[in-house]
Formats: C-alpha cells, structure tokens, sequence
C-alpha cells in the first residue's frame, strides 16, 4: 500500500468563529488519510486561507461571496480532472469522513471482483450515540432486503448508496470524467428549498438514479456479507455525530447490526418498469419532502440545520 500515488480532496467550508470540533474532526480526517500511502496528496478546497505546513497537504482558497457555499463541494473537480494521468487512486471525502487503513485494504481487496461484474463496492458511514454507546447508521434508513453472490462469496446489497465519500482507481475515475455526471449540471435543482448539490458530488458515479430510465454505472451498490455480518472494513466513521444524536424520531437511523434483514431475497437487476417506478418514486419523494429548519427556530437544531450539517 506504501507506494500507491493517491489523489485525496476534501471540500472545507468555515464559518468565523471557527468550529473548534470541526477543526479538530478535520485534521483527525487528514492524519488518517496520510497514512494510507507514503504518497499520499491531500488537496483543500475552503472559503478560508491557509498557511501549508505540510507538503503533503495543499489548501485553495474560493471566495464564495456571489455563489452558494454548497458549490464548494464542486470546485475540486477540475484539479482533480487534471491529475488523471499523475495518480493510481482517486478519494473525495468530506471534512468528517474518517477512511482508514482498515477501509483502504478493504476496498483493495473486493473492488476488481465488484467493478468486473459491474457493481459498487459500498461503505457505511457509522456514528456513535453517546447515550447507549451502539453504532448506528448515517444513511441506512431502511433494512436491505437483497444478496447476491460474486466469486464465491456473498455480498449484501445496501438500500442505499450513498456513505458522502467515494473512491475510484485510475481507469474507473478516467471513465467517470467522460460522463455528464462529472460535470454535472446541477444550477436547477432544488427541492423544497434544500439544495442538493453537496450529494450529488458525494455520491460520485454511483448513485442509483443518475441515468433515470437507462442503466446507471453500476448495477448495485454492495459489501461482504459472510457469516450474516459485514465486513468490518466496510464501516467509516462519521465524526461529527448528527443523526445518531438528534431528537428521537427526527431521522431514521438504524443499528449497524439492523442493516440486513432476516429474509433476504436474491437480487437481479431492475427491469425497466421498475426502474420507471423507482424513478417516479424518487421525485415525488423529494418534491414532498419539507424544509425542517422551517420548523426549528432559536435553538441549536435550528442553527445545526442552517448550517447545513444535518444533510451532509
């Protein structure tokens, strides 16, 4: 793993006074991510200057006056596009995102089997309650009910995608940049007055609804399954703690051991009718989904939401 050149950019938005927690998740972010490879390159991309004081890590600063903050999260990718040729690897991560050498070796081991048989290999973000000390989910918000088997051995297929992170070696992300979806379009989206830039960058090129009717990149976003248990690579940790720890019954969130269901199904791919319900499914999904922070005024949720943490 030592000599793997590896391309990792993080967005970094800051409001003065600083966030000391988030400041501090950050740097915990970079630490470890140094560590997956003696060639490992961190570039930051903020609205704040910064002095570099590794060599290892670049900061570039974006004055985001005239444009939304949540647009920071794309400003990475022309850089990104033109290191295509000088890195093995490619991550995006955001600023709580805790990938370790543990997650790496994971993705090493299962990618090749997963992108030859067109699928995703997926990771799941995990926070800690501080109440009862187990680890639930950031994204699972519903049980996944699907398996299949690749190469001998049995994967569990995630009822969502999404984990604010991706990871793709040279080829994948050199195919990727070819797609609409590198330079996506996003200046008409918006829904129920929350933007959804920021999750459209973090989803990469496995969100399951990009090509809406057609076919998207991957058939399925996967993990190891052995044994009724996950890989244990497969967990990230999501620093910042938001969901685990919100008001009971604000978000849906599930135990990282309530992930699978107890009746698993065998998954085939989405015939086109049902990719066509999913699809009409998703939209109104989002066009009915109301605005929280309509609701929560002077308090701490409410400045959370402001802020944006709670939809990262």
């Amino acid at each position: 793993m030592k000599n793997f050149k590896i391309s990792v950019h993080i967005p970094l938005y800051l409001k003065k006074p600083y966030n000391k927690k988030k400041i501090k998740n950050f740097k915990k972010v970079c630490k470890s991510l140094l560590k997956l490879s003696n060639k490992s390159q961190i570039f930051v991309h903020s609205n704040q200057r910064f002095k570099n004081k590794d060599k290892k890590i670049q900061y570039f600063y974006y004055n985001l006056k005239k444009n939304h903050p949540f647009k920071l999260t794309w400003y990475c990718r022309n850089l990104m596009k033109s290191q295509r040729n000088n890195f093995d690897i490619f991550i995006y991560c955001e600023d709580d995102i805790l990938f370790d050498k543990k997650n790496f070796s994971y993705w090493l081991k299962h990618k090749n089997t997963c992108i030859k048989n067109n699928y995703n290999l997926g990771f799941l973000r995990f926070e800690i309650n501080k109440k009862d000390k187990n680890f639930y989910s950031t994204d699972q918000v519903e049980q996944s009910s699907k398996y299949l088997n690749l190469s001998n051995k049995k994967y569990l297929v995630l009822a969502n995608s999404n984990c604010s992170f991706w990871i793709y070696d040279k080829k994948e992300f050199n195919d990727f940049i070819k797609t609409k979806f590198y330079n996506f379009n996003w200046r008409w989206i918006s829904i129920s007055n929350i933007l959804l830039i920021r999750e459209m960058a973090a989803v990469g090129w496995h969100g399951e609804n990009m090509n809406g009717l057609s076919m998207s990149r991957y058939l399925a976003t996967i993990v190891p399954f052995q044994k009724d248990k996950l890989d244990k690579g497969s967990l990230i940790r999501h620093l910042s703690d938001n969901y685990a720890n919100a008001p009971q019954g604000l978000f849906g969130t599930l135990k990282i051991s309530q992930i699978s269901s107890n009746n698993l199904n065998k998954f085939f791919p989405s015939t086109l009718f049902e990719r066509f319900i999913k699809r009409i499914s998703y939209i109104f999904y989002h066009l009915l989904r109301f605005n929280l922070k309509r609701y929560f005024k002077n308090n701490t949720l409410h400045k959370d939401l402001r802020s944006g943490l709670f939809f990262k």
